[in-house]
């Protein structure tokens, strides 16, 4: 198995020139997929969706892009990472231990990302004990003056 970074992308139209980057790099066409949709996701349905996986404030443009290379070692994370930098990269994930022919469907990357968020277990707050009482005391009067 193998490892992949995701990265999420303002546009479209960004497509050719990171796979261009992604290529000029050393990353093979066959390690690395622009996923392209036909029909129009609305904006909000989008930030929506954002939100809810990464717990984000950011609003996504109409045409957002994603892309995920597939890596095996340090160095190619670090080139792919910095090429997604490069291109303004809204958010970037990755994902270990992951087939890539699983990563293929933006649908099952959207169920491996939102597992990942549900599994983050914050750190609770410090919970202050209070001390041991004393129990009754002498200052109790059980109906007797």
């Amino acid at each position: 198995m193998s490892s992949i970074i995701t990265g999420l992308f303002k546009s479209q139209s960004q497509s050719t020139k990171i796979s261009q980057d992604l290529e000029d790099a050393g990353v093979p066409e066959n390690n690395f997929i622009v996923y392209l949709h036909d029909k129009p996701i609305s904006k909000e349905v989008k930030t929506s969706l954002w939100q809810s996986f990464f717990g984000d404030t950011t609003v996504l443009e109409d045409e957002s892009l994603v892309v995920s290379v597939k890596v095996k070692d340090a160095e190619t994370k670090e080139k792919v990472s910095n090429i997604f930098d490069e291109n303004d990269c809204i958010h970037q994930n990755y994902i270990e231990n992951i087939k890539f022919k699983e990563a293929q469907s933006l649908q099952f990357l959207k169920k491996i990302v939102a597992l990942r968020a549900k599994a983050l277990i914050y750190s609770s707050p410090e919970i202050k004990h209070h001390g041991q009482n004393g129990g009754i005391n002498s200052e109790v009067f059980f109906g007797k003056n």
